[in-house]
């Protein structure tokens, strides 16, 4: 073969895997089940580094008493399913589990990434929203001038419990990047 066969054939192997994910992330998106996720208030000042923002969720700290009774450990790297509930407007933990997922609700799959007497806190894939470049300083001051902090992230789960997220929202409207 020749050098430019060569270059061919591994960009375009580059570019079907590049496809592969957009593809998988577009169909999370549009089969997942949307459901809403409240964060917990971060300083404003460390929630921008660089051109993404850090999210903070309710459901990332768990209560012991909700692990099921199956058998094992949860320590740092493990990884858990998370079923989860509405209860009003936002989703909250119901059960984790280490192998089966319980029907009913959603389920998420994180992993656990500390363990602390009572709780532990599971980390989805989703902690990093990333803006284009320049714009995270937007989010930024609608936070400082928000005083209530309501800052809730729609997420798209689908059946195998893979999240993405669909959109950011600040008092109940949409963060836009005009």
């Amino acid at each position: 073969m020749s050098k430019k066969a060569i270059t061919l054939v591994i960009a375009a192997a580059w570019l079907l895997i590049a496809l592969a994910i957009i593809i998988s992330r577009e169909r999370i998106l549009s089969t997942g089940q949307m459901i809403m996720l409240e964060t917990i208030p971060v300083d404003p000042r460390d929630l921008l580094r660089g051109d993404y923002v850090i999210l903070n969720y309710k459901i990332s700290t768990i209560d012991r008493s909700r692990v099921s009774s199956e058998p094992g450990s949860y320590t740092y790297g493990q990884p858990v399913n998370v079923n989860l509930e509405p209860v009003g407007k936002f989703w909250q933990p119901k059960a984790v589990w280490i192998k089966n997922k319980p029907s009913g609700g959603v389920n998420i799959k994180g992993l656990v990434r500390s363990s602390q007497g009572l709780s532990f806190n599971i980390e989805y894939g989703i902690e990093s929203y990333f803006v284009p470049e320049g714009k995270g300083a937007g989010i930024e001051t609608a936070l400082r001038r928000n005083v209530s902090g309501k800052v809730a992230v729609e997420v798209a789960v689908d059946n195998s419990g893979r999240a993405m997220i669909n959109r950011v929202l600040i008092d109940d409207r949409p963060v836009k990047f005009d």
